[in-house]
């Protein structure tokens, strides 16, 4: 009998949608369209709400000493409505995600930014697991110290809730960086309250019960307040719908609310803002699935049943959810509060506070048991199952302040980020005589605290024209309290002890830029920065207490190196981007995880990383109608030295590291009568990428293959005419299909220890064999929203 289940409301929204008929003709320029009613509305951003809460554009990229991306409207929809946050950040130069949700707003993804990732892949093998800081409106959503699930990517679930997404790759500098950004910054920034008032509301509807509401209202400004408050709903099933033995969908459901409210005065701006999210996934993460079929491992466990494969029970084919099923809820609150005041004509003062609670429910049920040759898998009535349900608490501030003199901008500041994070384990099965929920036979309770403190001094010195040179320093501080709250011993599966441990290191940075011409610029970087080591290397999930008297903290040091040519009047190519840089990151002292069949069973790697390799990003716009887009990452990636078991490895390859992303596209705009019409083609290509062995505790010589996979969108946007209606003024229709070409690919996969379906269970060995996670067959999405 499953226990602590999750209560899943039933999907209930019907969705209808408009038919729209485009009248034939191309319209005059004068021609008041849907586009300029649309930027009207979303050109009045406030500028003086501070850096983190504005999008970058093309030309502040151009003017910056850092390497940089930014993800706007058109990337995101390019995606469709329903398209992830890690879906989105997928257009962006180097990134690659994998999961299991297809192009889905509420399942999770792992996002890889240039080799360092963030996110949960449920595979092992990532030289950096959470080396990117994920920022919502410029404030942290990262666990300051969980391996497991120290961000997951559907706690950004509405897409449409975002003007665009600001990439800083590796360190940056100090102004910027944080606790994880030892790979790179990605801030979701939302949309901001405007000086009109401006709402919107939208639907869609797609394959697999996509459904996804959302809406946007946006007050204008009154006495100097104003306010913005947006959210949504999705709601979804799998493409993974099981086998012949029986159909299942795997539902899932995600809501998240965001507002803000401003006030502007003479000489800055106050602003509250509050974010929610809730995530739940019934049985959603299907299985993995055997790549090859193997005698006697079958979808039930049963002699008789289908044997369990990709060639034998289907490409898309997953487990029977009372055998195996895992269920999973995400949940985030985050309180924040921005300022900014003049203090001068030159002194600028910025505080950022916030208060983030975060939880997460884990409940899994595995039914394949390890019982003796000869007998089933699976044994009617018997249940194995793990629940762990960790929560965050944790309180931030950030201020600085800005001095601008004639050639020098100084900035200089400090943060404070304390946090508390508990985590309980309860694992049983009913097939041990005694083990039960009230009394299972693996407990774990255990809590740590962490201080984060910085202090930082940053310069962009401007000696000649064309010229600038941004030195800077950052202080940080790091503080572990790891506290074991159970009696070691008897059903306390963690055996380690109370453990403590500070670190203190400086972060040098400085970077170079000179524009020889005002349409091209060269720059150069370097920056060091520190991560403090993740849970497991304190004493979580460990059975006996690491050493950690010799434990360090994960260095970056990170050099950057490219030019960028940028110009709105290029001839025959009009508006056009050019970035190219190359990167060169090692990272040394990493204490990596690795994790064997469930939370409770863990060993550590030691290990130092390189990460380099040359990225190109560029844009081009010849005329209104076209825009020509596209960017490519080349990737060597490489372990250094890894030591796992005892065995110490020189030169590997990294798991999940493609050798080659690109991402190609192109888009067509016209009136047809008065409404604007955009056609957009995208593809992207994931290169092979190295499996990690369970086995061996190390990268896999097998690979997966790369793929591709191209998608297409058509938008329209109609002027409603003011005898059909007063208050819309606006229609926007879209229609989205990912994976156009219906690419059968494995995105996801590793090379099980035996752990997954037992071994030597009814005379089977399982290890050794790969098991893979399938990505999405074509998928279609259409959606229209209401602009007043």
């Amino acid at each position: 009998m499953m226990a602590r289940k999750i209560k899943l409301r039933p999907v209930s929204q019907a969705f209808w949608f408009v038919a729209l008929t485009m009248g034939a003709g191309m319209a005059q320029a004068q021609t008041v369209s849907a586009g300029q009613v649309s930027a009207s509305a979303l050109s009045d951003y406030y500028t003086h709400l501070g850096k983190s809460s504005i999008k970058l554009t093309k030309k502040k990229i151009f003017k910056s000493s850092q390497t940089q991306a930014v993800v706007g409207r058109q990337d995101i929809e390019a995606l469709g409505p329903s398209t992830s946050a890690a879906g989105a950040l997928s257009a962006a130069p180097g990134v690659q995600i994998r999961g299991y949700g297809g192009n889905s707003d509420t399942a999770r993804y792992q996002i890889q930014l240039r080799g360092a990732k963030v996110g949960w892949s449920s595979t092992n093998g990532d030289a950096d697991r959470n080396g990117l800081t994920v920022l919502f409106d410029g404030i942290p959503m990262n666990n300051t110290i969980s391996h497991n699930g120290q961000w997951d990517s559907n706690e950004i679930p509405i897409t449409q809730l975002f003007s665009g997404i600001n990439v800083i790759y590796g360190p940056g500098n100090p102004e910027s960086r944080w606790f994880d950004s030892v790979g790179g910054t990605i801030n979701y920034v939302p949309v901001q309250p405007t000086k009109k008032p401006h709402y919107q509301i939208g639907v869609a509807y797609g394959t697999q019960q996509t459904e996804n509401v959302h809406f946007i209202l946006d007050s204008g400004v009154y006495d100097g307040w104003s306010a913005v408050l947006a959210g949504g709903y999705a709601g979804d099933t799998s493409y993974m719908k099981g086998t012949s033995v029986g159909h299942y969908s795997w539902p899932a459901q995600s809501h998240a609310v965001y507002g803000k409210l401003t006030k502007s005065f003479s000489n800055g701006s106050l602003s509250f803002g509050v974010y929610n999210d809730n995530n739940v996934e019934y049985a959603y993460r299907p299985n993995f699935i055997p790549m090859v079929a193997t005698p006697g491992l079958t979808v039930t466990g049963n002699p008789g049943s289908p044997i369990f494969s990709q060639g034998t029970t289907g490409f898309y084919s997953s487990g029977v959810p009372s055998i195996w099923m895992k269920e999973l809820q995400v949940r985030d609150t985050i309180f924040y509060s921005k300022m900014t005041v003049d203090l001068s004509s030159d002194m600028s003062f910025h505080n950022n506070i916030w208060y983030r609670w975060g939880h997460r429910v884990h409940y899994r049920v595995n039914n394949y048991g390890t019982n003796a040759a000869g007998t089933p898998y699976y044994v009617p009535n018997t249940t194995n199952v793990e629940y762990y349900d960790p929560t965050t608490n944790q309180y931030g501030d950030n201020l600085w302040f800005e001095y601008h003199l004639p050639y020098n901008d100084l900035k200089y500041g400090g943060s404070f980020i304390y946090e508390r994070y508990f985590s309980p384990y309860d694992g049983y099965s009913n097939s041990i005589a005694g083990d039960t929920q009230s009394n299972p036979a693996s407990i774990q309770r255990f809590t740590l605290y962490t201080a984060y403190t910085t202090g930082f001094l940053q310069d962009r010195i401007e000696p000649l024209p064309g010229l600038s040179i941004t030195p800077g320093v950052e202080g940080v501080s790091y503080h572990t309290d790891f506290v074991n709250n159970l009696p070691i011993g008897g059903n306390n599966a963690v055996g380690a002890a109370d453990a403590s441990k500070g670190f203190v290191r400086a972060e040098p940075s400085i970077g170079i830029r000179y524009e020889p011409v005002p349409w091209g610029s060269v720059y150069g970087s370097m920056a060091v920065s520190y991560q403090n080591p993740t849970d497991n290397a304190f004493g979580a999930n460990q059975s006996t207490t690491p050493n950690i008297s010799t434990l360090k903290p994960t260095q970056a040091r990170d050099y950057e190196l490219g030019f960028k040519l940028y110009s709105d009047d290029v001839p025959v190519l009009h508006h056009a981007v050019l970035n190219v840089n190359y990167f060169n990151d090692t990272l040394t002292n990493e204490a990596i995880s690795i994790y064997f069949a469930n939370v409770t069973t863990t060993s550590l790697a030691a290990a130092n990383a390189r990460l380099q390799g040359l990225q190109v990003d560029t844009e081009i716009e010849p005329s209104f109608h076209w825009r020509l887009f596209a960017n490519a990452n080349y990737d060597q990636n490489r372990y250094l030295q890894y030591a796992a078991g005892g065995v110490l490895y020189h030169n590997e390859p990294i798991a999940y590291n493609p050798n080659f992303t690109l991402n190609a596209g192109i888009a067509y705009r016209t009136f047809i009568g008065s409404s604007l019409v955009t056609f957009g083609f995208l593809d992207q290509y994931t290169g092979s990428q190295h499996y990690f062995s369970n086995v061996t505790s190390n990268v896999a010589h097998r690979t997966l293959p790369g793929f591709n996979v191209a998608n297409l969108s058509i938008k329209a946007e109609l002027p409603v005419p003011p005898a059909w209606s007063s208050a819309v003024k606006v229609l926007e229709a879209s229609f989205n299909v990912t994976n156009l070409f219906d690419t059968a690919y494995n995105d996801n996969g590793y090379i099980t220890s035996g752990g997954y379906f037992g071994t030597n269970s009814a005379g089977v060995n399982t290890a050794g064999l790969a098991l893979v996670q399938p990505g999405a067959p074509r998928q279609f999405i259409a959606g229209i929203t209401a602009k007043f």
